[in-house]
């Protein structure tokens, strides 16, 4: 699909397509991977990616002024790609029907959809033994999806810690809050990660992405204390030794101000883990860094992004923490949140 808007993407540091065709946006919207949504009534289309469970979503708005426009059925599968034209296009994502809205007056359809399928949000209740390896591989095999667990959570215990009347996808949020990880099912995958690691649930480093500030539409930053009234300081989280009857304590962090956590854990990995998560939390809210550009398919949560030009007041290095792309016939945008961890 081309739209007859330009992108107001200008001075780009990475690669799009040369000559004039460089800024007319594309896009391609396969339903269950075969049909192609019909490109002509597309109006517009947005999709948000973010660090963390049920987030990523999709929302289509289509022209019915013939009422001819059959309904996808919820739980289709809606895959949408973005791009330029003269280049290769970007798969942002693979997202569930949940909801459509017709709107008789102006003739028109919204097919609103997010990541997560109506069996990851199936209450259930169960005590899970083993590693977070082997739960995710077992949730995951349940929803026709591949695995992928970072190393170092490869191997993290699960130790008292039962899901009782809730999603699968609850669950895993309530665990990742746990362990400092990112947990969501996306694009085939199940995932489950170190949060603002910068690294893919393989490991492996994620590719930088350099902005200049002359690709800004709109920015701002923000800095802000702590609940605990300061800078981020020291989290300290206790454990009990059960062999040797003796407790334990380890921390996170530096400094003051001083947190302690309230839960006694059953081991030192597990209680390090939940003080490295409480430590995280806290200092990737206490800055945050918004800005819209022209259209970015290749932004994604989680990849880190070093910024130049801007106001020495402001920290370049940051890592993304939710991405949206709009596309319409205003053009191309993306708007970007970051936090920074340092």
């Amino acid at each position: 699909m081309e739209l007859n808007s330009t992108s107001q993407l200008q001075g780009s540091l990475h690669t799009v397509p040369q000559g004039s065709e460089a800024l007319t946006p594309v896009l391609q919207v396969l339903i269950n991977g075969e049909t192609e949504l019909v490109k002509e009534r597309i109006i517009s289309i947005r999709t948000t990616d973010e660090a963390g469970i049920m987030s990523d979503s999709c929302e289509i708005e289509l022209d019915d002024f013939d009422d001819a426009f059959p309904l996808p059925r919820t739980e289709a599968v809606i895959s949408v790609s973005l791009g330029y034209k003269g280049g290769e296009l970007t798969k942002i994502g693979s997202y569930y029907v949940k909801e459509i809205d017709i709107d008789g007056a102006r003739k028109t359809l919204k097919i609103k959809a997010n990541a997560a399928s109506k069996a990851m949000r199936s209450q259930k209740s169960k005590n899970h033994e083993g590693s977070m390896d082997e739960l995710l591989t077992e949730m995951a095999n349940e929803f026709d999806l591949d695995a992928a667990v970072s190393g170092d959570l490869e191997g993290l215990e699960l130790e008292d810690f039962p899901q009782f009347a809730e999603s699968d996808m609850n669950y895993l949020t309530r665990l990742s809050q746990k362990t400092g990880a990112v947990a969501k099912p996306t694009d085939g995958h199940l995932v489950f990660a170190d949060d603002m690691s910068a690294k893919s649930a393989s490991g492996k480093n994620l590719p930088t992405k350099y902005v200049d500030v002359s690709e800004l539409g709109e920015y701002s930053c923000s800095f802000k204390e702590t609940k605990s009234g300061g800078a981020v300081g020291t989290v300290f989280a206790n454990w009990y030794d059960k062999d040797k009857g003796e407790y334990h304590m380890v921390k996170a962090g530096s400094g003051d101000p001083e947190i302690e956590l309230d839960e006694i854990f059953s081991s030192e990995k597990s209680a390090l883990a939940a003080a490295n998560a409480k430590f995280k939390r806290v200092i990737k809210s206490n800055k945050t860094f918004r800005f819209t550009t022209g259209g970015r398919p290749d932004f994604f949560a989680e990849s880190p992004i070093v910024f130049r030009g801007l106001s020495p007041k402001i920290p370049t290095n940051w890592i993304i923490s939710r991405v949206e792309h709009t596309l319409s016939a205003s053009g191309f945008t993306t708007s970007v949140e970051c936090a920074n961890v340092n």
